[in-house]
């Protein structure tokens, strides 16, 4: 008894099981098929084995993509060789495409302010602060710039060089009675957020 059912259904039906992750029941309200159908022809093609080693491809794939973009960005931070640079956004570009722009809260936001009372909450702080210009940068590649780079790079070894000082990771922080010193103070407001 022939089954009835198109080719083209049979790998509708496939790809929303094995790619898209429907259950049997889903697949079947959206093709139309019964589940009993559904479920021999899963047999037949072993779905839920190609459904597994698709997953594991796609993970492979998810972490071998962030590999190459950290070692683009390292190669583009280390450098400031332009082409290095293009490539870096070129690939953040494609992500980004992939993705809906995350909006970050801005600063003056009251809720989104932390108290600081120790080198390592000003150091922690900072490098949220580097984390949200980096994803603001990222989101927009086509305006990226060489200079933004650089500065980028600098004030990450400015936080390294604070994290050396500080010695964040000891544990041994006492709270510190006037916050940061004026010279750490000045550091910041020229090297992150470029007043004079």
């Amino acid at each position: 008894m022939p089954e009835g059912y198109s080719y083209e259904i049979r790998e509708i039906a496939k790809d929303l099981f094995v790619t898209e992750g429907y259950t049997y029941d889903q697949v079947a309200r959206s093709t139309g098929v019964s589940v009993a159908q559904l479920k021999r022809w899963g047999k037949d093609e072993d779905w839920t084995d190609a459904r597994r080693e698709y997953r594991e491809a796609l993970s492979s794939i998810k972490r071998d993509t962030v590999k190459l973009r950290a070692k683009l960005l390292k190669t583009a931070l280390g450098s400031g060789d332009p082409q290095s640079v293009y490539a870096f956004a070129a690939i953040e570009k494609a992500v980004a495409a992939g993705k809906r722009p995350v909006d970050a809260a801005p600063v003056s936001n009251p809720e989104r302010l932390k108290n600081i009372n120790t080198p390592s909450d000003a150091v922690a702080a900072l490098q949220e602060v580097v984390e949200l210009k980096l994803n603001k940068m990222l989101s927009q590649p086509d305006t990226l710039q060489l200079s933004q780079v650089r500065e980028l790079k600098q004030t990450m070894e400015l936080i390294d060089q604070m994290k050396a000082k500080y010695n964040p990771d000891a544990g041994g922080d006492t709270k510190v009675d006037g916050g940061l010193s004026d010279e750490a103070a000045d550091m910041i407001r020229r090297q992150i957020l470029g007043v004079s």
